[in-house]
Parts: structure tokens; C-alpha cells; sequence
């Protein structure tokens, strides 16, 4: 691994998802976190020092002040130098502000750094989607084998909303448990009921939907696994309504719910129209004496998933 990495593109969630990942990645054990536009001596000064106790460290900083001045010689010069940043010393730099790889400055930054390009990208192109998916799941330490993922995106398509929200519910679904073909084709819809057309439904409040999949679902799953499914896509939702209330940005609300921004973005106007904070507080209390009742026995099954749809009434 390269001691200088470099991740720069105009995807902010996934440049933020990399540097997060990429301690454990390199096995450091300190972390220093300089300030936004830090100079160059202060960046030279945290990357040369000794660290606590000898201990591996990285060092990151944000848009440093030698790529906002691409054509001063000191930039060049700053470059130079971090070929002697010493072993087990890691510098990560992170652009947040639109790079262009053509200056001389980028050329050379380019030549003493591994490069991380994180750019946005379409619905069509399937290649980028699977990166996308293979990161999603690196950063919730699970794996999916090629044959589940592969059915994932027959069956859901390569939509990064639908797909981030199908992804929830198989973690949500799979619990402890490997994320196999079995737990994509119980999520997706290839038994009697699904809990991805059960979030899907949720999403909107379509009770009629709600109620059918939750019949079907009871034939097949563990009640306490469908309460659950249901309880953590509420709090999804209210958190969601509660962060916009205090004005965070999709960018931020997608940092603190660990989603991409754009499932934010596209997820928002339909809770809007279909809960209030008020509404999803009275129905996570529900869904908490529903809990406490399936598993002290006092509820049946069947009479949780009655009364669970029926919380949506």
C-alpha cells in the first residue's frame, strides 16, 4: 500500500464511505485528523512526527491548501516531499472540490499516490453498480456471493435507490447469518410473501400491500424477524424526518443513517407524505409492546401479525 493515498470525486458519499474503511484497511492504529486547507508544513509536521508511542499512524486531511494553488511552485515542491514520509506513516487526502487531472500538479500527485476516483455514475452502467455493491457490503463486513448478487440485480435491477433499500433489508433479514441465494430469494419475492415489497410497501403506506405481505410472510418467516424488519425501517424513517427537522442536508442525513444521499433524496418525499415524526413515534411504541408481548407469549404469532397490521390502519 501506498504511504500517500489520494480519493477525490464529485460521489461525496462514497469518498466519505473509503476514508472511514480505510484505517482498518491499512492497519494503523492512531488516526490524526488535521484541518480543512491545512498548510503544508502542518501536513509535512503531523506526517514526519513521531507518533504515540511508535505506533502506526494516518494522517487526514481535507482539500489542503497546496491543491487549492495548482500552479504555485511550492505545490510542486509539497508533492516531492511526500516520498519521504517514513514506514508505517500514511497520509490520506481527500478533495471534496472538483479536481482536474489534467494540471501538472494532479499529473504529479498522481506519479506518489494510489489514486481512489469516486465519480457518480448511471443506472446502465452495471460494472460501477457491482463496485458499488461489492463496497456497500465491504463496509458492513458481509460478503455476498457472485450467484446472490447476480440474482439481486436480475431481479431488482441496478438502480442505486431501489437496491440500497433491498440491501437494508437483507442485512435486516439475515440478522447474524450469511447473505446467501436462500436470504435473496426470500427477500426479493420468490416465496408467498416479501419483505422487499413489504418495505416497499411500508415506504408509501399502502395498508392493503402491508397486509398481504405480512399474511403471506407469517406462512414462511419468524414473527419476531418480521417485527423487526418493520420496527427498523420505522426508525429509519423517523430519524430521517427528525434530522430534516433540524436541517441537515441529504448529504449529512445519508453520513449519520450510513445511506447513500440519493436513497435519501428519493425516499424522502414519500415519507413526507405518509408520516409525521408524531405518527412513526406512537407506531415504534407499538411495535415495541408487540415485541415485548411475541416474546413473552402473552401474543401469538398470528395475533402479533393482526395486530401489527393494524398499527398501519
Amino acid at each position: 500500500m501506498a504511504s500517500v493515498t489520494w480519493a477525490y470525486g464529485d460521489d461525496a458519499f462514497r469518498v466519505r464511505e473509503f476514508a472511514k474503511g480505510l484505517p482498518s484497511k491499512l492497519n494503523v492504529e492512531t488516526v490524526d485528523h488535521l484541518p480543512d486547507g491545512a498548510s503544508n508544513g502542518s501536513i509535512m509536521d503531523a506526517v514526519l512526527g513521531v507518533s504515540l508511542l511508535g505506533t502506526t499512524k494516518l494522517v487526514v486531511v481535507r482539500d489542503p491548501a497546496f491543491l487549492s494553488a495548482v500552479t504555485s511552485p511550492d505545490s510542486l515542491t509539497m508533492v516531492t516531499q511526500l516520498a519521504s514520509i517514513p514506514q508505517g506513516h500514511y497520509l490520506l487526502i481527500l478533495s471534496t472540490k472538483t479536481v482536474d487531472g489534467r494540471t501538472k500538479l494532479a499529473q504529479a500527485l498522481k506519479k506518489v499516490t494510489e489514486v481512489h476516483e469516486f465519480t457518480s455514475f448511471k443506472e446502465w452502467e452495471g460494472a460501477k453498480v457491482r463496485e458499488w455493491l461489492v463496497g456497500q457490503l465491504n463496509g458492513l463486513q458481509r460478503h455476498m456471493p457472485p450467484a446472490a448478487m447476480e440474482l439481486l440485480l436480475d431481479t431488482v435491477g441496478k438502480d442505486i435507490g431501489v437496491l440500497q433499500r433491498t440491501l437494508d433489508t437483507l442485512v435486516t433479514y439475515a440478522g447474524d447469518s450469511p447473505i446467501t441465494v436462500d436470504t435473496v430469494t426470500a427477500v426479493v419475492g420468490a416465496r408467498s410473501g416479501s419483505f422487499y415489497r413489504l418495505t416497499e410497501a411500508l415506504r408509501v403506506k399502502d395498508r392493503k400491500v402491508i397486509f398481504q405481505e405480512l399474511l403471506q410472510l407469517e406462512a414462511d418467516e419468524d414473527a419476531v424477524r418480521i417485527l423487526g424488519t418493520v420496527s427498523a425501517t420505522m426508525h429509519q424513517f423517523i430519524m430521517t424526518l427528525e434530522l430534516m427537522r433540524q436541517g441537515k442536508t441529504f448529504q449529512e442525513i445519508g453520513g449519520v443513517l450510513e445511506r447513500h444521499p440519493f436513497v435519501i433524496q428519493k425516499s424522502v418525499p414519500d415519507i413526507k407524505r405518509h408520516y409525521t415524526i408524531e405518527t412513526l413515534a406512537a407506531i415504534i411504541h407499538r411495535l415495541q409492546s408487540l415485541d415485548l408481548g411475541l416474546k413473552s407469549g402473552e401474543i401469538s404469532p398470528s395475533g402479533a401479525m393482526a395486530l401489527l397490521a393494524g398499527a398501519f390502519a
